[in-house]
């Protein structure tokens, strides 16, 4: 028998529990769970992909499905998954996103929910003024780092080449993550207005191929108008020179994005201050509360060093809305990006923030930093292994004097499902990572992984 769509209170309190009581036995076996799962037989994926019946089902037998489902693929919360950029959770920003979910207001329109835009901004203003970008700085919460990036790129591409971009050119290099290609290609530009500019020794943006392949194209009547930093890449952590493309976008004319999807929230510790030096500088920043700060998957933000930049990309009014795109001061969270229907993201955000303060977050960022010099150092001292990319984070690259060797290496420690790792290429060579990010990751862990690395290679 099908449950209505309107259930009572009592009806209401048993779901909730029931869902409860699901989450919470998830979270008490987040500090000991595996970080990667088994996979599921042909079966199991057959029901799985079941569409729904004409009459509803029981809670528990949907939540058993739910279970299942669950079982394969790698486990996030796990203080083992050091793969990709890893994404803890957290159980109060869990608490956010039902509220907002089920207080289901809109805010893409300030109007509409003036209050709840009005929290979101305020996130906005203190990201903003973590990165001292000024009193004109804006932004809006997105869905994540890609979208971060195509706003950014689209509202640089209006700022500084208007309706006519056919000759634009944007400077990245192959380690500049792959969401800001995209990007550029979803806003309009071909791969040949997309210039990779070489590294150096340290994969850093190198200045002085970034300085002639400016000259280059702009000898051949292209137009130059935007460079894309890293503020901590995703294949090893490192840090572009910010400071001195900061210096080279002001003396160029040229539009400064930072994609710190990865890295921007270090600023919240003193090393990462440090190491961060010049981000602030950038026309538009990425960063990623759903990677430094453990929020849920589907939270980014876009910061923009000055708002007008934002709405003459963004702002488009249809004929049954207002005029302006304020209420009370409050700009409409439509005008500055793609969406006009948008959830109120912020609240999974603002609630943690709220609940537990900074200094917890901070904490967590330089345990990952900590935790990342100690692998490095046990990294270097094995013998077949070449750690040469001191970490700028909290992200382990590192090579192995036999591919081969450090293939198996991988897939050892990835069939022994305590920790889980995920490689990249650099330079034509197999390099393995080590991405510490999440605040259930231990000593224990990493030593798990490294001597599983050292038995492979002393065979």
């Amino acid at each position: 028998m099908s449950k209505p769509l309107e259930p009572d209170r009592a009806e209401r309190e048993e779901l909730a529990e029931a869902i409860l009581t699901y989450l919470n036995d998830w979270f008490d076996s987040a500090l000991t769970m595996e970080a990667s799962g088994i996979d599921l037989d042909p079966a199991q994926f057959e029901t799985l992909a079941g569409g729904p019946g004409e009459t509803g089902r029981r809670l528990d037998e949907i939540l058993s499905d739910l279970d299942l489902a669950g079982r394969a693929g790698i486990y996030h919360p796990s203080g083992g998954h050091m793969s990709y950029i890893p994404n803890a959770g957290m159980f109060t920003a869990a608490l956010g996103e039902f509220l907002a979910a089920g207080l289901n207001r809109y805010t893409g329109v300030s109007a509409a929910a003036p209050g709840l835009v009005a929290i979101e901004h305020g996130l906005i203003d203190w990201m903003t003024s973590l990165f001292a970008m000024g009193g004109d700085a804006s932004g809006l919460l997105l869905s994540g780092g890609s979208m971060a990036n195509l706003t950014g790129i689209v509202t640089a591409r209006t700022a500084r080449l208007g309706e006519r971009f056919g000759k634009g050119v944007l400077y990245v290099t192959r380690h500049t993550h792959h969401s800001a290609a995209k990007a550029a290609r979803l806003a309009g530009f071909r791969p040949g207005q997309i210039s990779v500019v070489e590294v150096d020794d340290h994969l850093r943006m190198d200045l002085d191929r970034l300085r002639r392949a400016i000259d280059a194209d702009r000898d051949a009547g292209r137009e130059p108008f935007l460079v894309i930093a890293s503020a901590g890449s995703t294949d090893t952590g490192t840090i572009d020179p910010l400071p001195q493309l900061a210096d080279i976008c002001e003396q160029q004319g040229l539009w400064m994005h930072v994609d710190g999807a990865y890295g921007g929230f270090f600023q919240l510790t003193e090393r990462g201050r440090e190491r961060l030096s010049g981000i602030g500088r950038a026309d538009s920043l990425a960063l990623d509360p759903h990677k430094g700060l453990s929020i849920p998957f589907g939270v980014g933000a876009l910061l923009v060093r000055d708002e007008r930049a934002l709405v003459d990309a963004h702002q488009g009014r249809g004929a049954y809305l207002r005029d302006e795109d304020s209420y009370m001061g409050i700009r409409d969270i439509a005008s500055l990006g793609p969406e006009l229907t948008r959830p109120f993201r912020g609240l999974s955000v603002w609630l943690p923030l709220q609940l537990h303060g900074i200094a917890p977050f901070r904490e967590a960022l330089d345990s990952s930093m900590d935790l990342a010099m100690y692998a490095y150092e046990r990294l270097r001292a094995i013998g077949g292994i070449d750690a040469r990319w001191v970490p700028d984070l909290s992200v382990v690259a590192f090579r192995f004097d036999d591919d081969e060797l450090g293939r198996a290496a991988w897939n050892a420690v990835n069939e022994d499902r305590t920790v889980h790792l995920s490689p990249t290429i650099i330079e034509d060579r197999f390099v393995l990572r080590m991405a510490i990010l999440n605040r259930r990751s231990t000593v224990e862990h990493v030593d798990r992984a490294i001597d599983i690395i050292e038995k492979t290679l002393i065979g």
